[in-house]
């Protein structure tokens, strides 16, 4: 993802005496942002229709994203790899996706985290906009990017209509495309 963005950044969440490292993921990390998006994306197994696509994605899809420019953020808990999220760059927009955190490494304030430093990346590229999907079948996470300051830009159906997604978008401040 280039230099510029590999220095690790220090987050302290809202769970007292709680500290992480967040920090660009190295090519030769991809294996544990792949294990870390299946862990926490595995709780959807068979709840949703259709299948999340983090269960279905493999490493080489995250290598691929790598090889066009993109990657992925680690969020390092104790030594311990706890959260990820990966990112890809389109003409006009930074597109954000796969927010993973293992359970049991929830409520520290990570997944905030991990979006603010995504979103620091898309300034630092100059970019104005990032946009996530979000499916409407997990309820509880269009609140949560509402609260980032994202809003809907689109609402988009699967083919069999058996579920639907968002695609929500951030206006970001200080970036100039």
């Amino acid at each position: 993802m280039g230099e510029e963005h590999a220095r690790p950044v220090d987050f302290t969440g809202p769970a007292e005496n709680t500290s992480f490292i967040i920090r660009s993921a190295e090519a030769d990390e991809i294996p544990i942002v792949h294990r870390i998006m299946r862990q926490a994306f595995e709780q959807f197994r068979d709840r949703i229709i259709p299948p999340s696509g983090a269960l279905l994605e493999e490493i080489a899809d995250i290598e691929a994203k790598f090889k066009r420019g993109g990657g992925a953020l680690l969020a390092w808990l104790g030594g311990e790899a706890v959260g990820s999220v990966q990112i890809d760059f389109a003409a006009d927009y930074m597109y954000i996706g796969r927010l993973s955190v293992v359970d049991s490494a929830r409520g520290l304030g990570l997944g905030t985290a991990l979006m603010e430093a995504a979103e620091r990346i898309a300034v630092g590229r100059g970019y104005v906009e990032t946009r996530i999907g979000v499916r409407l079948s997990v309820p509880k996470n269009v609140p949560f990017y509402l609260g980032m300051g994202y809003e809907v830009l689109e609402h988009r159906e699967y083919p069999a209509r058996t579920d639907s997604w968002y695609v929500m978008r951030k206006r970001l401040e200080g970036a100039e495309r």
